[in-house]
């Protein structure tokens, strides 16, 4: 079997691969350092070396700044357990020996694979719960049921193997063959000589690129895994949980990391994505809530305006130097926070914008890029105190966004990913949005954007294109996910319940129960006397609107 059958190859890379990151230990290359480095171990690594109880499996470790061992499919763990089972060949792994530790440079896919099979942990046995806590993303725990029942269907426990050597009646002929080969199987080791911790990294980089290339963020990460936008974007990729990269920190520090963490995950995943087509507008407000550290990190440094130091940036800061204290890493979580509380969750700054209209494709589909550029754009309005402006056009721009999702979809197509699109998304939906703010009617606004220099190649007024734009090719056969998804939500959306104050959508996340008729007037706490409203709205746009239309007599829901 060749490496790239064994999914070591670019096709072998999931983005939400089966999480079998807690298998191997992780340790910091540095406790190296001063001991005898770079002797020679075993050259043959048998299971017997991952039992329990192996002293060779008690000292294994992964480098601390490895990228998370997530990449590989059910299909792809059960190639692996089959292949060393089955004698097939299986690339070499590659380690470095430090002190007592026995460092993983390359092979940490291929040998957790092989160890969940042995301790039936496929990111939710004893081991991934120790590491993550009890209660982990849904996710995790489906594609860990899914491996489960993949490999005890084709392959069998591990236990009955071993049980299978006492007493050869429980397993079948074929489990036999596999349990005599078991015993003479092996990982190949390889053992990097370098006598430092500097020099066991570059060796790192150099096989690690020269296989399975690492992703441009994963190396940003890595390269700066001391610095505040590291620290911060694992923290919150895994809600204040998993290996603590702030473990250095002060506990205050600590508790105040994994706290703010824990809060942001929340609000950006909660409530949790589930299994199959988008079938509810109760959609995370940033899709499923694992793999996520590429796009935390673009957030984090967004938010935190993270550039090299010496730009010409008067607010940049460098964001690769290494956060001694934690103090950094905590002012960073505090901006995201804030900056997320604008968007979701209960806070009374919480516009409470709905994912399905903001941030998901028609089809049903989360994009960071329209997420990162309505950040942008409400930190902006915030910035410039604009947000009730925003409140007073949020019914007809939510109504043009809805229709309109193909020009988003086109804008990420026509520009790419990352930051090349989130400017062009910002600039548009801004334009929008002054038009609006300016009485421009529907049609007005699409006419102006047929003639803006930049948008106007989009034609929003011509049918034909956006229908194009909107709709894949019909083909035979099941109707697609994103198909059933879109028509659910061209129903539903229209119907969704409103905001009396502002009119936009309310999601499941964030909302406020406000009294119609104000307490002071003698308003009860009864559900007839309750609506629904944006948090902000209710802490301060309602009572904007209230001054504003004093004169003409209209009141809507008042404040309390």
């Amino acid at each position: 079997m060749t490496a790239l059958r064994l999914g070591l190859g670019a096709d072998g890379m999931a983005a939400s691969g089966v999480n079998l990151d807690a298998l191997i230990p992780r340790e910091d290359l540095a406790v190296g350092d001063g001991v005898v480095a770079g002797e020679q171990g075993a050259s043959q690594l048998t299971y017997t070396h991952f039992m329990e109880n192996d002293f060779f499996v008690k000292f294994l470790r992964k480098p601390e700044f490895q990228r998370e061992t997530v990449h590989w499919s059910p299909n792809k763990i059960l190639e692996l357990v089959s292949a060393f089972l089955d004698r097939r060949l299986i690339p070499a792994v590659i380690l470095w020996r430090a002190g007592q530790y026995n460092f993983v440079v390359d092979g940490a896919h291929r040998i957790s694979a092989l160890m969940a099979w042995m301790y039936d942990d496929y990111g939710d046995g004893d081991r991934s719960k120790s590491l993550f806590g009890p209660i982990l993303a849904p996710e995790q725990e489906s594609l860990a049921r899914k491996t489960r029942a993949l490999i005890d269907g084709n392959i069998g426990k591990f236990s009955l193997y071993k049980a299978g050597l006492t007493h050869p009646s429980v397993v079948t002929d074929a489990q036999k063959r596999r349990m005599s080969n078991l015993t003479v199987s092996f990982f190949v080791a390889q053992w990097v000589p370098a006598t430092s911790a500097s020099a066991a990294e570059e060796s790192f980089f150099t096989i690690n690129d020269a296989a399975t290339p690492l992703d441009k963020t994963e190396k940003r990460i890595i390269r700066s895994r001391g610095s505040a936008a590291a620290i911060a974007s694992r923290a919150i990729a895994h809600a204040g949980k998993g290996y603590p990269y702030w473990s250095a920190f002060p506990e205050s520090v600590q508790k105040t990391i994994t706290e703010t963490a824990e809060r942001i995950y929340n609000w950006l995943y909660r409530p949790p994505m589930q299994e199959g087509a988008v079938d509810t507008l109760d959609v995370p407000v940033a899709g499923r809530g694992y793999s996520v550290l590429p796009f935390v990190f673009d957030l984090i440094n967004q938010v935190n305006v993270t550039k090299i130091a010496g730009s010409t940036d008067a607010k940049a800061v460098d964001w690769v130097a290494d956060d001694e204290g934690g103090t950094v890493t905590s002012e960073y979580l505090r901006r995201v926070s804030r900056s997320v509380s604008r968007i979701a969750g209960k806070e009374p700054t919480s516009l409470g914008l709905h994912p399905a209209v903001f941030f998901y494709t028609r089809g049903g589909v989360f994009s960071p890029w329209s997420f990162l550029a309505w950040s942008r754009i409400v930190d902006r309005m915030f910035a410039e105190n604009t947000v009730n402006t925003f409140c007073d056009v949020r019914r007809d721009l939510e109504h043009f966004l809805i229709e309109h999702k193909w020009a988003m979809t086109e804008i990420i197509h026509k520009n790419g990913s990352g930051d090349r699109s989130v400017p062009w998304l910002e600039r548009y939906w801004s334009a929008v949005m002054t038009a609006l703010s300016e009485g421009k009617s529907y049609e007005d606004v699409c006419s102006l954007l047929d003639e803006h220099q930049e948008f106007g190649v989009l034609r929003f007024k011509n049918p034909l294109i956006r229908m194009q734009a909107a709709s894949k090719k019909p083909g035979a056969g099941q109707i697609a996910r994103s198909t059933k998804t879109a028509a659910l939500w061209d129903a539903s959306l229209p119907g969704a319940p409103r905001c009396p104050h502002c009119g936009g959508i309310l999601h499941r996340n964030s909302f406020h129960g406000d009294h119609v008729v104000p307490k002071r007037e003698g308003g009860t706490s009864t559900h007839e006397n309750t609506a629904i409203v944006h948090p902000y709205c209710d802490a301060s746009y309602k009572d904007f609107a209230a001054r504003r239309h004093l004169k003409s007599g209209r009141r809507g829901v008042s404040a309390e």
